[in-house]
């Protein structure tokens, strides 16, 4: 029986999904071979990112819609259906075993950089079960740590998947930032001190898009709320400044949250009554692409599009609900 030539092999397998790959992996050692190279790995990530398949929901702290409360932490981690949030079925995960909460520090290129309680951080694709625990590169921390602020991303220019720490040290106040970035490729890190004249009112993780680990920041250290985004590039492993969309009354602003939408950075703020909360993604510049009802108390912000891109998950930190998009 005549073979397939390698270029048509990799076209049919890369329509695939993970699950089947893996299967396809037992028939013979050059499937085996093919599937596992990074050639195929990259055909099969793009392809999924363009026909917008291969998607699941990877949810910690499940919301009681998809599960009963009773599942709630315990460093418990689930996943379900963008498109049918009926059913969530619990993973296994690095650190399932563990005491304590576990923390996805974010996702890109379906892989999920996890944290424990213990400060220990893995890279874990939860499709093939694979996982890499990293060594710890921060282990030196001083005693006087001020903020500690983690990220993930993919450096495409190297083809390198990074892990951040972005560490503000002081007593009662910011003294000096570090940055430690941790590279998948080398398996190797490396601490800068920078020059970072911000502020973390809330020291959330950073968020990944288009080569960038973004945080929300302050430059006014009396503020509570803040005033920018800072961007870092993990290619250039420089920061650069995003500046926010135009604020009405940002003094009775409660919160802000950035995020991605379809790999895109998005941005939203809730105010202290119960106005819309429009949601600002960035394209070449910020664009308002929609707005969502909202109750005085709930704290809201968009979760992912829908797979067909006609709806929105949200998450409003009690339950999760599917609304229309308002384009």
């Amino acid at each position: 029986m005549a073979k397939l030539p390698t270029d048509i092999n990799m076209d049919i397998l890369s329509r695939l999904s993970v699950k089947c790959l893996l299967r396809f992996k037992c028939v013979s050692k050059s499937f085996c071979s093919l599937i596992d190279s990074q050639e195929f790995i990259k055909i099969h990530l793009k392809r999924s990112i363009e026909t917008n398949s291969n998607l699941s929901l990877i949810l910690s702290g499940t919301p009681a819609s998809i599960l009963p409360s009773s599942c709630y932490w315990n460093g418990k981690i689930f996943s379900a259906s963008l498109d049918s949030l009926i059913l969530g079925v619990e993973l296994d995960h690095p650190f399932k075993n563990c005491k304590g909460e576990t923390l996805m520090i974010d996702s890109c290129n379906g892989l999920i950089a996890l944290q424990n309680d213990e400060n220990d951080i893995a890279l874990w694709n939860p499709a093939t079960k694979e996982h890499v625990m990293l060594p710890e590169f921060w282990s030196d921390l001083k005693d006087n740590v001020y903020v500690v602020c983690d990220g993930f991303g993919y450096d495409a220019v190297n083809d390198d998947y990074k892990v951040v720490r972005l560490i503000q040290f002081g007593t009662e106040s910011v003294e000096y930032t570090e940055v430690d970035v941790y590279s998948l490729r080398t398996n190797s890190s490396r601490r800068i001190r920078v020059d970072f004249p911000y502020y973390s009112p809330r020291p959330w993780n950073g968020t990944f898009a288009d080569g960038h680990v973004h945080w929300l920041v302050t430059n006014n250290p009396e503020d509570d709320i803040a005033n920018l985004i800072v961007a870092f590039d993990l290619k250039s492993e420089e920061f650069h400044e995003v500046p926010l969309p135009h604020l009405e009354n940002r003094n009775e602003v409660l919160v802000m949250f950035v995020g991605t939408l379809s790999g895109r950075l998005y941005f939203c703020c809730l105010y202290d009554h119960s106005r819309p909360v429009n949601v600002w993604v960035m394209k070449e510049s910020w664009t308002e692409a929609f707005s969502i009802p909202r109750r005085v108390g709930d704290y809201v912000k968009p979760l992912a599009y829908s797979k067909s891109g006609g709806k929105i998950l949200m998450d409003n930190c009690e339950y999760v609900n599917m609304l229309k998009m308002k384009i």
